[in-house]
């Protein structure tokens, strides 16, 4: 994601209803179709510096903090819209584009998680050599196009 752009996210989730941050991480994690999920250590401080700029309020409600988009933060999005669509429009298809890969990726690390702890030395080893052969044959396409 470019530098700045999380932001958008946030504002354009908060755009339609208040929310606490669980909520809004796991509206972002949606449109990126479960792929990504934002950290907590990305959103907070996210919310904090859009509270600071004036376009998110936050009020208490039974213990946690909600949410708002102000209409200054409205106000922000509406002026920058052409922008935030595209962002949206990129980051919302990035997993369907992907979907069999990431399918593939979860089960790998599923499969290995599943038995690791039942893994015999030499089953570890011949694991660890598949997955570098993997790593090596997936970094040349990526790197030099092969």
């Amino acid at each position: 994601m470019k530098k700045g752009a999380f932001k958008y996210l946030v504002l354009q989730t908060l755009k339609d209803r208040p929310m606490h941050g669980y909520e809004i991480m796991m509206a972002i994690c949606e449109k990126f179709s479960g792929f990504y999920t934002p950290s907590a250590g990305l959103v907070y401080p996210t919310l904090q510096m859009l509270e600071d700029l004036g376009y998110v309020s936050v009020k208490e409600e039974s213990g946690k903090k909600v949410y708002s988009i102000t209409d200054k933060g409205r106000d922000f999005i509406i002026k920058r819209k052409d922008a935030i669509e595209d962002i949206i429009k990129r980051h919302e298809s990035f997993g369907h584009e992907r979907m069999g890969l990431n399918k593939e990726i979860k089960r790998l690390a599923r499969l290995i998680i599943m038995n690791y702890w039942d893994l015999t030395p030499e089953e570890t080893e011949k694991i660890e050599g598949i997955i570098k052969e993997a790593r090596e044959k997936i970094g040349k396409i990526l790197l030099e196009g092969d």
